[in-house]
């Protein structure tokens, strides 16, 4: 029998789960840069930002919202078309199935300054469509910051924000906001367990070759790296976490909404969640590369089944020439 309390709840999942890889880092052209920099310090790239503001656009298109014409307008501004800076991955029979806005973005990302970087990037993007389409205006001394040694230089309202940030009144100004337009609410979380596979502290560039060719032969999955994971570390870390995703689907009426959830993290976590979310084999899990750096991944909830579907097509091995294949 149902109490008043079970019976006040609802169970409410986004329409979509998007994961986006960060942009290029220092350490993707530079590998000798891990022989001195923490792997959780690692700057982006210049191209690694514009891959950022590329994956902005990529996450506006496949929004519900209001002004689709300005979503034109800001991917003739920030969409980047060659695949040598930007290559995206192609998506297959996604057509929003459901119709209502998207008007409540989670985002939560890495704690890793690369991650957090490619974050700042897509919030520019979506700060722009605020902007133009309703008005609202992000404040200089509110603005999200990836980067800073103490935390108020993240999360600089206090402690009864700590660790979450989002777009109100106390980081934007909402003063001259056209009352008949919606913006994008959105709310960042910082989450350790979508860091990067951890391949060691400080790595010696000669020693880390010999180590990954021992991988190819012992496999991605479970080869644990000397002081590091395993993927199949990880994915204890990723199911951990999305047991508090599905806890955060089925909370009450009066909890915030979450209409479309992003996690910006890193190629090999974004690979093993979608391992776990659809319930792959390690065998399937070795099949895929990969994906790119800046890359947008869309998850669609289908709610007549109640399931989510994979709406992008990622690249696999090809196992006769051991190249990657789309």
């Amino acid at each position: 029998m149902s109490t008043p309390e079970t019976s006040q709840r609802v169970r409410h999942k986004p329409r979509l789960v998007v994961l986006i890889r960060h942009g290029e880092s220092e350490s993707n052209i530079n590998k000798s840069v891990n022989e001195y920099i923490p792997n959780q310090l690692i700057p982006l790239t210049e191209k690694g930002y514009i891959q950022a503001h590329n994956a902005g656009v990529q996450l506006l298109k496949v929004l519900n919202l209001e002004d689709n014409k300005l979503v034109d307008k800001l991917a003739d501004k920030y969409e980047i078309k060659d695949e040598k800076i930007c290559k995206g991955l192609p998506l297959e029979g996604y057509k929003p199935l459901s119709k209502d806005k998207d008007c409540n973005i989670v985002f939560y990302t890495s704690p890793y300054r690369r991650t957090r970087e490619t974050l700042r990037g897509v919030l520019d993007v979506i700060d722009d469509y605020n902007l133009e389409h309703s008005n609202v205006k992000s404040c200089p001394d509110g603005a999200y910051k990836p980067t800073g040694k103490q935390q108020y230089a993240v999360w600089p309202w206090g402690p009864e924000t700590s660790g979450e940030y989002t777009n109100s009144e106390t980081t934007h100004d909402l003063s001259e906001k056209v009352e008949s337009k919606d913006y994008i609410k959105y709310r960042v979380k910082d989450e350790p367990r979508l860091r990067e596979q951890d391949f060691g502290n400080f790595q010696e560039v000669s020693s880390m070759k010999d180590v990954l060719e021992k991988r190819k032969t012992y496999g991605h999955f479970f080869f644990r790296f000397p002081q590091g994971e395993s993927a199949a570390d990880v994915y204890d870390r990723v199911a951990s976490f999305q047991e508090t995703l599905f806890r955060h689907f089925e909370e009450r009426q009066s909890k915030k909404i979450r209409d479309v959830i992003v996690l910006v993290t890193h190629g090999i976590y974004s690979r093993v969640f979608l391992m776990k979310w659809f319930r792959w084999t390690y065998e399937e899990f070795e099949s895929f590369t990969n994906v790119p750096n800046g890359c947008v991944i869309v998850m669609e909830l289908d709610e007549k089944t109640d399931r989510y579907f994979l709406r992008t097509k990622l690249p696999r091995w090809d196992c006769e020439n051991g190249t990657s294949v789309e």
